[in-house]
């Protein structure tokens, strides 16, 4: 009995950490102050949603804010934070290679959230 009682703690606790292991972020930040098309854009950078501009994947809406702003003022950059980086959530690859996420927030909401 209690063989098979630490037989099934024991498998339970493999799970819980394979498990934890494997959790997707939530949200993704885009960065794009730093490539040339977000100079020659004078709005927000959502439509610019692309593969090639994830800087990291966050669990939590309050990490991707610190680390775009962090980004900003490491590369002592003075494009607005409007212009310079957007966070999406659950985006997912589609079957023909499109990026889609569920909901989008722009650098200059940081204030308001």
């Amino acid at each position: 009995m209690t063989f098979k009682l630490c037989k099934l703690l024991l498998a339970l606790i493999g799970l819980t950490v394979v498990m934890g292991c494997t959790r997707t972020p939530k949200w993704t930040l885009f960065y794009i102050a730093d490539k040339t098309v977000a100079q020659s854009s004078s709005s927000a950078p959502v439509d610019l949603i692309q593969t090639e501009f994830i800087a990291g994947y966050y669990d939590s809406l309050a990490q991707y804010q610190a680390k775009g702003a962090g980004m900003l003022r490491l590369q002592a950059s003075s494009m607005p934070a409007a212009q310079a980086f957007v966070c999406a959530q659950q985006c997912q690859i589609d079957d023909k290679q499109q990026l889609h996420c569920t909901h989008k927030v722009i650098g200059a909401e940081l204030d308001a959230l």
